[in-house]
């Protein structure tokens, strides 16, 4: 599946990115109105996002990093962590995840394309001018929901042929 970016050089084919780069907060307060009863800032606000990107990891096969902010958490709370294709990345109290993000963006880019997901528009620009592809929070949730309907439709009607 090839994902649309924001801006896509007329010339360069559809390939699929080596890894989805993702500003976990910037997502969150995008859709904050489908979290479950919790602000975006919350353990389980982060929770629900990292199951939407599983879910939506599963039906893609590209590996996705998550990239929250650790400045001013609890720091028990924020453990890196790394499932076999996702993995969640919390900056120290003296960076950001915007700077990890540049950083992890700019060595990828030696290895293929790198699709960056956030609504920062310096963010956007700065992974643009180093060649990367960025997609804003919204476009990206729009892809999630529809890889999960897609995926609950082509489950039913195998559901239905195997009955």
């Amino acid at each position: 599946m090839n994902l649309p970016s924001l801006r896509l050089q007329a010339k360069s084919p559809q390939v699929n990115p080596v890894r989805i780069l993702i500003d976990g907060f910037s997502v969150l307060h995008a859709c904050k109105d489908e979290l479950p009863a919790t602000a975006p800032h919350t353990a389980k606000a982060r929770d629900w996002l990292l199951k939407q990107c599983l879910s939506y990891q599963d039906t893609l096969h590209i590996p996705m990093s998550v990239f929250f902010d650790g400045k001013g958490a609890a720091k028990a709370n924020l453990k890196d962590e790394t499932h076999p294709h996702l993995e969640v990345i919390y900056s120290a109290s003296s960076q950001t995840a915007d700077a990890l993000i540049e950083r992890v963006a700019h060595r990828l880019l030696a290895y293929g394309k790198v699709l960056v997901i956030t609504n920062d528009q310096a963010e956007q620009n700065t992974i643009l001018s180093m060649g990367g592809e960025v997609m804003s929070c919204e476009q990206f949730m729009d892809h999630v929901r529809d890889q999960r309907d897609r995926f609950e439709q082509d489950h039913a009607r195998y559901l239905r042929q195997d009955s």
